[in-house]
């Protein structure tokens, strides 16, 4: 019999993953026969640092090794993961731990140990600033534990209303302290006793394939309103799949038990299967703002986006999207813009007298749909006489090395983010490698919006502050808003999993009644 599918709220990037046993029962539909579950990514892993994770296999693995304190579930609504409960202002949080936590070699997690991963990852992660607040940053933020009490606490200089969410993203897993003391290490995944989450690995070859084992006794998986019905498969091997359509067909004769597609080959799987989609990704330009570049000019930025059709885009990637308005779509954000007139029209003849003859990078990742919507920029830049030359790499390569390299024009981004504020810091803030503003993005306008936002929990003020910032942003044409991408999700009967917004969560994995 088939079982319902589970939803839950956002993390965050890009993902395709499919999931398949080692069970020799062919057939579309069948159930796992047995205690191990196999995924294939599109991508490799750019590193096992939780803290560092920045392409969705590194987002997806995360979720098997590392533990967060809080979780994300419907909505957005916080749920319970390593912290059983909490107490939050504006300026300061204090976490009760569950009882009995242990790292993955065993050995107890004190509060202690969860604050000096909290203070690593402020330390450390490029996205940290967007958790505790740019004016929080030095000795402005104290973060301690007290092991006798089970609690760790954040103290914060300035408020900062996002903290609590914050902590639930895949950076802000918590590592034990042989990896804090050994991060060279812990990026490669070779430091045993580093792990806080359900599973450990037990087998690794780069670039190839990973075999994760369930830890005995772990029990701080989030507490999401669906049950969660079934055991946790004993073990996870994942290999770098990168053909959608080769998934599809694995689908069909049995030797796949999940898969998620961002292309067609889908769409050829209704039958004796359980479907779900998903509008996972937000997909929008944004450029390359640094001096000598094209987009440190606004008449180039608008005739890019003038060359633009949104719902062209969309339907290049199936036709079920929404059209966006901003950088995230409403549906997932009640602060996000609605109005159409902030918006820069579809308007080729003034984008070909500007775009004409113009040298053009186009980057992007091949990950999604096979990279169908990146060649859609690409074609409607080239309609405008520009000469265009696209990078269309996999994820891996674009999340780790192009758009940190700077040497791209236009980005085409697809995001997994559903707030405003996580999404922001591609917009905003610190420069590669200390922030993640690829673009060298600065808009006073943007900055100020944001600023007032998180400082404060009434939702009318913090609406209004965020609209002020996407309007300068849209006015600016600092972004291009395109369409969402519905992610179509597989599952044959006995294989299941909480899919917060459309991102799996590996970590809740199901087989069995």
């Amino acid at each position: 019999m088939k079982r319902p599918l589970f939803a839950a709220a956002c993390v965050a990037a890009v993902a395709t993953l499919a999931a398949c046993t080692t069970s020799q029962t062919g057939g579309p539909g069948s159930a796992a026969s047995d205690a191990t579950v196999r995924l294939a990514l599109t991508s490799d892993l750019g590193s096992f640092d939780p803290a560092r994770a920045a392409g969705s296999s590194d987002y997806a693995f995360g979720r098997l090794l590392y533990s967060t304190l809080v979780g994300l579930d419907d909505k957005n609504v916080v749920v319970p993961r390593l912290a059983a409960s909490w107490d939050v202002t504006a300026t300061q949080a204090t976490f009760t731990l569950n009882k009995g936590l242990t790292c993955s070699d065993g050995a107890p997690l004190t509060a202690s140990q969860v604050a000096a991963s909290l203070e690593y990852f402020r330390e450390t992660a490029p996205g940290a600033a967007y958790t505790f607040g740019a004016a929080n940053a030095g000795d402005k933020t104290t973060i301690t534990g007290d092991d006798a009490a089970g609690t760790v606490s954040v103290r914060m200089a300035n408020p900062w209303s996002e903290l609590l969410p914050s902590l639930g993203l895949v950076n802000a897993g918590i590592i034990c302290k042989p990896g804090l003391d050994d991060p060279t290490g812990l990026a490669t995944g070779s430091v045993p006793g580093a792990g806080t989450g359900p599973y450990v690995i037990t087998a690794s070859e780069r670039g190839s394939r990973y075999t994760a084992s369930l830890r005995e006794g772990f029990d701080a998986f989030p507490a999401f309103a669906a049950d969660r019905s079934g055991r946790s498969p004993a073990t996870i091997e994942l290999s770098i799949v990168k053909s959608e359509s080769a998934a599809a067909n694995l689908l069909q004769t049995g030797q796949l038990d999940f898969a998620g597609f961002t292309g067609p080959d889908g769409t050829r799987l209704e039958q004796g299967f359980e479907t779900a989609t998903a509008p996972m990704i937000r997909n929008f330009l944004f450029f390359n703002q640094r001096a000598g570049k094209p987009g440190a000019d606004a008449e180039f930025r608008r005739a890019v986006a003038q060359a633009m059709d949104a719902k062209a885009y969309d339907k290049v990637l199936g036709g079920s999207g929404t059209l966006l308005k901003s950088y995230v779509d409403s549906t997932a954000n009640v602060c996000a813009n609605t109005d159409d007139a902030l918006l820069t029209q579809h308007d080729l003849a003034s984008a070909t007298r500007v775009l004409t003859g113009k040298k053009i990078t186009v980057t992007g990742t091949n990950a999604i749909a096979d990279g169908a919507g990146n060649t859609y920029v690409a074609e409607a830049l080239r309609a405008a006489g520009a000469e265009v030359k696209l990078v269309n790499v996999d994820n891996n390569t674009w999340a780790s090395s192009v758009l940190p390299g700077g040497d791209w024009d236009i980005n085409v981004m697809a995001s997994l983010s559903t707030t405003l504020l996580t999404a922001s810091n591609l917009l905003t803030g610190a420069e590669p490698p200390q922030g993640r503003n690829y673009g060298a993005t600065h808009n006073n306008a943007f900055d100020q919006g944001l600023r007032a936002a998180v400082v404060t929990t009434d939702q009318t003020a913090k609406c209004a502050a965020w609209q002020q910032g996407q309007a300068g942003l849209l006015s600016a044409v600092d972004i291009v808003p395109l369409s969402t991408l519905n992610v179509r999700y597989v599952f044959s009967d006995g294989v299941r999993a909480h899919i917060p917004n459309g991102q799996i969560d590996l970590s809740t994995l199901r087989i069995g009644s």
